[in-house]
């Protein structure tokens, strides 16, 4: 069922207990309410925005960067229904199994939880998120050389956006209230400070006095900055925020640094298996260069025009004398930041393609957790006086070390493997390459919020527990990216499917099923394989899968 919380009469239908309350519509928070109404339980879903975008409810997201260039973060955080699978581009696979474990590079990254954990909702994510996989033309999949760099393999999705693909089963759904423009304004605990008794939402009217959602348990799925903003924000009982006691939430966070800018350019020695090829370097180089996992990305358009001449000269002309800088800008209509590559030997190479097969390197990488990277709070205030975010993104030598020496390391194995021949771009030699690429107008960060409420053992390392609990808050669970224990290299968003539905597992079988089952649902059961089948209400004709 759909609601709005600008209605006096749509509240009214809050004013009943439910089993959850899931704050948030992304892949985490609507992924989260589908298990649990497939598990027979009551779910307020709770939604900031509306059903598309809008001023008033993303001016919610605006907040500074202090730390290393970052994208502006209303430009990198949606609020509205689906929230940030509206810009996401499709590209995910699963974490690897040592993603979940330490290195002597990032000692502090292991999780409480492993692949194994996870493995059992790969067919449900793959349903989710719509993915099939992408053709790289590995003829040998799966293998894994002794040394070097190994083929690894993406899937891709349309790419599915929540909102549109869940909104008819939310309102159909008579296990799920959903409720649109409800902001999220304060969490209420008991007197001992730890189980929450009610959730204070407000709509956008100004005089608006707000509405409480009671439930036996809540969960906050509202992104990897929002989540830690909000509960640094909810002072109001806590004066540091709840699951803030030792001051960890909104530390170690995370991004992968990431292209832009590219790497450097390689020229092929045959034609190329596929458009796109993804490599990864093996344990062993790892191992013998002290670095951090990441994605390498050659990237090959086949149909592939020449560049036209004249451009690409006035590119060249910008980097080789200083003061064409302004005329190239103008006659080009943007800036080209010098050794990242683009000029009269794009041009050249852009003539003949069947010859000369050449493509871009991009890459994404893991970064190395460093606690003084992280969410914080700001002067300013939002519509609901509520502090904004800011944010202090910072990286390691370790990081920069890693790029640099990987992707020599990539160079020489793409010339012993006879593949092509690689020219790095001046950038990533330098000493401090993420601050040195970052500094012009375009940022490293790939857009993903992760580790701001890590997820560990023990709560002088993270803020929630391997089920994704706060610590020390009886009732109080974390969806999204925001619990990773540490980053991985590769896209989110799977592994947020998956840990939504490990937590509506978790839940569903530590809440007894409500007490009245209701008439119908439209929430099909989703069951990990090899577990048993979970008990579901039969679904209405016409019910989306």
């Amino acid at each position: 069922m759909r609601f709005d919380a600008g209605n006096p009469a749509d509240r009214a239908a809050f004013g009943r207990p439910f089993d959850v309350c899931v704050i948030g519509t992304g892949p985490a928070g609507t992924t989260l309410a589908r298990q649990l109404a497939a598990r027979g339980l009551d779910v307020a879903l709770m939604e900031a925005g509306g059903l598309e975008w809008s001023e008033e409810s993303q001016d919610v997201t605006r907040g500074t960067s202090v730390g290393i260039l970052y994208p502006d973060l209303d430009v990198a955080r949606l609020r509205f229904l689906g929230g940030n699978s509206n810009h996401w581009n499709g590209l995910c696979r699963a974490f690897d199994a040592t993603d979940f474990e330490a290195r002597p590079a990032n000692p502090d990254a292991a999780w409480p939880i492993g692949r194994a954990d996870l493995d059992p909702y790969t067919d449900a994510v793959h349903d989710i998120l719509d993915l099939t996989p992408i053709d790289d033309g590995d003829p040998n999949p799966g293998t894994e050389p002794a040394t070097g760099f190994r083929r690894i393999h993406y899937f891709r999705s349309a790419p599915t956006r929540f909102g549109e693909k869940y909104l008819d089963e939310l309102t159909a759904s008579e296990r799920i209230s959903l409720c649109l423009n409800a902001n999220l304004v304060d969490i209420r605990l008991d007197d001992a400070l730890g189980t929450v008794t009610g959730a204070l939402f407000k709509g956008y009217a100004r005089d608006d006095s707000g509405f409480t959602v009671q439930a036996r348990a809540y969960a906050l799925c509202c992104g990897g900055i929002e989540n830690p903003r909000l509960l640094l924000n909810f002072r109001s009982q806590i004066p540091a925020g709840i699951g803030n006691q030792n001051d960890l939430v909104g530390r170690y966070y995370n991004d992968h640094p990431g292209t832009p800018p590219p790497l450097g350019e390689v020229i092929f020695t045959g034609q190329p298996l596929a458009d796109a090829q993804f490599f990864e370097p093996t344990e062993a180089l790892m191992a013998e260069l002290g670095s951090m996992p990441m994605n390498v990305r050659i990237n090959y358009a086949a149909d592939r025009k020449p560049l036209p001449f004249g451009k690409e000269l006035a590119r060249t002309l910008q980097c080789a004398v200083p003061y064409a800088d302004r005329l190239t800008d103008a006659v080009l209509g943007d800036a080209l930041t010098c050794g990242l590559g683009g000029g009269v030997e794009d041009w050249w190479h852009s003539r003949d393609g069947v010859r000369w097969p050449w493509g871009r390197v991009a890459f994404n990488a893991q970064a190395a957790l460093n606690r003084d990277s992280r969410v914080m709070l700001s002067d300013e205030v939002d519509a609901f006086g509520m502090n904004r975010v800011k944010l202090d993104w910072r990286v390691q030598p370790v990081d920069n070390a890693s790029i640099r020496e990987t992707i020599q390391a990539f160079a020489g194995w793409l010339a012993e493997e006879d593949i092509g021949r690689m020219k790095i771009y001046d950038w990533v030699l330098t000493d401090t390459p993420i601050e040195v690429a970052s500094s012009g107008t375009e940022s490293m960060s790939s857009w993903h919020h992760m580790c701001g409420t890590r997820m560990a053992t023990d709560p002088k390392m993270g803020v929630v527990d391997a089920d994704c609990r706060v610590h020390g808050v009886s009732n109080l669970y974390i969806g999204g990216s925001s619990v990773f224990s540490s980053s991985g290299f590769v896209n989110p968003t799977y592994t947020i499917v998956q840990l939504a539905l490990r937590l509506g597992d978790h839940l569903g079988e530590t809440l007894p099923a409500a007490a009245t089952p209701a008439a119908t649902t439209t929430t099909p059961a989703i069951t990990p394989a090899g577990a048993p089948d979970a008990p579901a209400a039969p679904a209405p004709e016409g019910s989306k899968p």
